[in-house]
């Protein structure tokens, strides 16, 4: 069994800190003290310096008509100053918070009766383990609490420094009203252009409304208006600075009231300018206005696009050669002089400024130079297509060219009956009539139509056989039909006439569709003895001609053998 002189005895640990907990409570009260300090400190300096900002500028630009850039750096200075004052003397020392024993110092400096006691108690009750005995650390401590609790803290945070900025902020906040009160309908707008605002200077004269335009073409007039308000004066002046740098100054006369309204027109603009308005002690900033060439066009593709009945594929065009199928529809790929805004196909009637029909282009989402639309051609009214643009400052396209269009209408069809050929057959009821024709149409026949009546007068109703011709729509076309006239109901009787003809349609349907009809032709229905007698009529004038043409062959023979056997002249 080892010895009891071997064996270590138990190491007692003090409590230092439980029994330090009223000096650490008094350190922690003191450091939130000191950051509410600084903090107070840093907004009194922030107040202080918007408020002489403000202050200043709004005075100065009263007595000045600052610019809005000498407007936009005493913002910077002023906001910038005063935010940077927070930061640095209220915010960062808040945020670098003292330490124990950096309070426990400032402890010691204003209450000297310690005499070293604080800091030596909170360091040793951190460290108790560190060479001291810990019943002195302890009876340290003890006297050190006893002592805090009859010693007033309060001078231990020099608050005299935020009691001064406190101080300079009111007096600053009472200037402020002050000047705010005095300004009375002049403080607002003021503190609006202390704010960027492009409100004008509050004057005697109030300059209530300029309205001319920022952007216009080459050439073009402009025109300045200004309604005043307050001490209205009796005329005003527009100050010009070219970009060449030349000044000119023009007067402002009163041209309606009320409102007073100060208006002047200038001619033949030729560069940019920026202007001033002047009108009794008021005066707006310099506005500029930017002087440029009207859009035009660089060049332009064109394609025809034919109706779908044609049938015919889209084909190039040159500008210069319209002539164009009615119905018809035009692609255009335009090239522009620069970016546009918007863009319009137009189609113009004799009188150049009539626009019969207009169509937008779509501009190129990547290319705003590049822009590309259809328009269909109307039939009618037609003299010639132009183009209108419109650039991205808003300045449209003056005198563009116009192209002419010379309208090709779709050619009727026709139709050419070519049996029976004579132009009234004698029938009877049960008769079967052989009937043939030709049509003809530049683009393909669609329909063919039979159409009769019975006893038929002018204005009377007529009945309609659609003619099967296939669906090819063919550009010419023969037929041949049996008409089953014993078929037609109510059934016709002996006597009667029925009146026929025919009716050829076309496939257009855009401006047709074209009907091209024949004469009336006439059967009359007849007995079959009254049928016989003319079919026997008939053969007689048929063979009539036979014989005719027998003579006459017989003749002409006999011509040639004299021709041939005629013995010359003087032998």
């Amino acid at each position: 069994m080892p010895s009891t002189a071997d064996t270590p005895a138990p190491v007692s640990r003090p409590l230092a800190l439980d029994d330090a907990r009223e000096i650490l409570a008094r350190i922690r009260q003191l450091r939130g003290r000191h950051g509410r300090v600084v903090l107070g400190t840093g907004l009194a300096m922030m107040i202080t310096a918007l408020g002489a900002w403000l202050v200043s500028e709004t005075v100065v630009d009263f007595l000045a008509n600052l610019p809005w850039v000498v407007r936009l750096i005493f913002l910077v200075i002023g906001v910038g100053g005063a935010v940077a004052l927070l930061v640095w003397f209220g915010i960062r020392p808040w945020r670098q918070r003292l330490g124990d024993e950096a309070v426990a110092l400032l402890i010691e400096r204003a209450l000297p009766a310690f005499r070293s006691r604080f800091i030596a108690a909170v360091q040793l009750s951190k460290n108790p383990d560190e060479g001291a005995s810990p019943a002195l650390v302890k009876a340290l401590v003890a006297e050190t609490t006893a002592m805090a609790g009859t010693m007033d803290f309060s001078a231990v945070i020099d608050q005299r420094l935020l009691s001064r900025w406190w101080k300079l902020a009111f007096c600053t906040l009472l200037v402020v009203g002050g000047l705010a009160a005095l300004g009375d309908s002049k403080t607002w707008p003021l503190v609006q252009r202390a704010l960027l605002a492009r409100t004008p200077v509050p004057r005697k004269t109030l300059i209530r409304e300029i309205s001319a335009p920022q952007v216009i073409a080459v050439g073009d007039s402009w025109r300045v208006a200004a309604i005043a308000g307050g001490i209205v004066p009796q005329g005003g002046r527009v100050t010009l600075k070219t970009a060449s740098g030349r000044k000119q100054e023009f007067d402002l006369p009163l041209e309606s009231n009320p409102p007073p309204t100060f208006a002047r027109t200038l001619q033949s603009m030729q560069e940019s300018f920026e202007y001033r308005v002047t009108l009794g002690d008021a005066e707006t900033d310099p506005v500029k206005v930017k002087v440029k060439a009207r859009p035009g066009v660089s060049s332009v593709e064109c394609q025809q696009i034919f109706p779908v009945y044609t049938r015919l594929p889209a084909r190039r065009r040159a500008l210069g050669d319209l002539k164009i199928l009615a119905g018809s529809r035009l692609a255009l790929k335009v090239r522009a002089s620069g970016a546009m805004k918007s863009g319009e196909i137009r189609v113009v009637g004799a009188d150049r400024e009539k626009i019969v029909k207009a169509s937008p282009l779509t501009i190129d989402a990547k290319d705003h130079a590049q822009l590309t639309g259809e328009i269909e051609v109307p039939a009618k009214d037609v003299a010639g297509l132009t183009l209108h643009l419109v650039d991205e400052d808003g300045v449209e396209s003056r005198g563009a060219a116009i192209y002419p269009i010379e309208l090709l209408a779709d050619e009727v069809p026709t139709i050419k009956v070519t049996w029976p050929d004579r132009r009234e057959e004698l029938l009877t009821r049960e008769a079967t009539m052989l009937i043939a024709f030709t049509a003809k149409d530049d683009y393909g026949v669609a329909r063919v139509r039979l159409n009769y009546a019975v006893d038929w007068v002018e204005g009377a109703p007529h009945k309609t056989i659609d003619l099967d011709i296939g669906t090819a729509l063919p550009k010419e076309i023969s037929r041949r039909f049996n008409w089953r006239v014993g078929q037609i109901t109510p059934r016709v009787e002996e006597g009667s006439v029925i009146d026929y003809w025919f009716e050829v349609l076309d496939a257009n349907d855009v401006t047709g569709p074209g009907i091209g009809t024949t004469e009336h032709m006439q059967a009359r229905i007849v007995s079959d003895a009254e049928k016989r007698a003319d079919l026997a009529n008939r053969l007689s004038d048929t063979m009539e001609g036979l014989n005719g043409v027998k003579h006459g062959q017989e003749d002409v023979n006999q011509q040639l053998g004299e021709i041939i056997f005629e013995k010359p002249a003087g032998k």
